[in-house]
């Protein structure tokens, strides 16, 4: 097989074109620099490419895309860097196409999915008639040789090919194509499900909150999805939920009614005690024509130091590895009693499992502080605990 290979920002296929098509030592040197473009696979006399990568090093990240004869993807590879020259498979999906008119991630397009993580973990989704069917979990039952692959030199595309037809071309031969003009069409419109690589695509980025600081302000506004129906979010209350104290400066977050909590984060505190806070926000709504004034709690902080914050990065575990994250993801703990608490490391393995209750009439907030009642040779360690009626707060 031939394979003429383009170099852009990305591939739409409405007008079967490359967009932002760039020249092979350009993208040789976004490749070097970490940065991010688009290669296109096509077979000669072929207009839909027999595949697309995203490429993008700085973030460790390679995605393949394969593609039938009718420009639908068909298959999806989310590859990472998470060893120096060698590539993890993080992600597999793949969707089976009934009739050659049935739409690109149609709702009863068959479909598989697979996670895996570098642990030896994995999970398998499979649903035969699409989302409008039944599903099928199980374990992904992949070797770990099948988990790994070594990490491509720039123009080594031939693994591609052998992605997209399923290995059945045995010997492939790579050339330059020569070079496109922009396309003269606008660009391929987002399609459902988030499948879509929209022109100028981004690596998958991890949910990352944003307006940490105003979430503890009190009077600022936030609009929910069903705004219209309750109107916004407003930051209400910013109640003093007593001192957590932190004789060896670990800290856990987790649901106390587990008797398993966790390990401690990966960054430390210096050991003391530090002031505790929990925002809600309130809403107004109405049920059966009676108002209603709803208030959640919306956020719960530790506060380390009075002074401003630079910047924020996501609290790990060991083992937790952010470059695995796919878009959407991160890292957190289960409320399922819809209870959280912070404790010190030091007494988190003495929670019994009964934590959860809901405080007396005296703490109306639903907010208790326990002392560890078995004090270690590091002192006693407080647990701000907090339970709401209608969510849990996010720690």
């Amino acid at each position: 097989m031939i394979v003429d290979v383009t170099y852009g920002e990305d591939w739409d296929p409405t007008s079967r074109k490359v967009l932002g098509p760039i020249s092979r030592e350009l993208a040789a040197s976004r490749d070097a620099a970490g940065e991010r473009y688009a290669v296109v696979l096509r077979e000669r006399g072929r207009p839909q490419p027999v595949a697309v990568l995203n490429v993008a090093w700085a973030h460790d990240y390679l995605g393949a895309w394969a593609y039938d004869d009718q420009g639908r993807r068909t298959r999806e590879l989310d590859l990472r860097r998470l060893e120096p020259g060698r590539l993890f498979l993080r992600h597999i999906a793949q969707w089976r196409y009934e009739t050659q008119d049935m739409a690109e991630f149609a709702d009863d397009a068959g479909r598989v999915l697979i996670d895996l993580y570098p642990d030896g973990r994995g999970r398998k989704v499979s649903e035969p008639k699409g989302i409008k069917g039944g599903s099928l979990h199980t374990l992904a039952g992949v070797p770990d040789e099948q988990r790994w692959a070594p990490a491509p030199a720039f123009g080594d595309w031939a693994w591609a090919v052998a992605l997209a037809t399923g290995g059945r071309v045995p010997r492939v031969s790579l050339r330059d194509a020569p070079e496109e003009s922009p396309p003269q069409v606008g660009p391929a419109e987002n399609r459902e499900h988030g499948h879509a690589t929209a022109p100028g695509w981004c690596p998958p980025s991890p949910l990352s909150p944003r307006h940490l600081d105003e979430m503890f302000t009190p009077g600022t506004r936030f609009s929910a999805p069903d705004a219209q129906a309750t109107g916004p979010y407003v930051v209400e209350r910013v109640i003093e939920a007593g001192p957590l104290r932190l004789p060896t400066g670990r800290i856990v977050a987790c649901d106390p009614g587990w008797m398993h909590p966790g390990e401690p984060f990966t960054v430390g505190v210096p050991p003391g005690s530090y002031r505790m806070q929990i925002a809600t926000a309130a809403y107004r709504t109405e049920h059966w024509g009676k108002p209603l004034h709803m208030e959640d709690f919306t956020g719960a902080r530790i506060l380390i130091s009075d002074k401003a914050t630079a910047t924020w990065e996501l609290a790990l575990r060991p083992g937790e590895d952010p470059r695995t994250l796919r878009e959407g993801e991160f890292y957190g703990f289960g409320v399922d009693t819809g209870t959280g608490c912070f404790v010190d490391a030091a007494a988190a393995g003495r929670l019994t499992g009964g934590e959860n209750t809901v405080p007396d009439e005296d703490s109306a907030d639903g907010i208790l502080v326990l002392d560890d009642p078995a004090p270690t040779r590091y002192g006693s360690a407080g647990t701000p605990t907090a339970r709401s009626r209608a969510s849990s707060p996010t720690c």
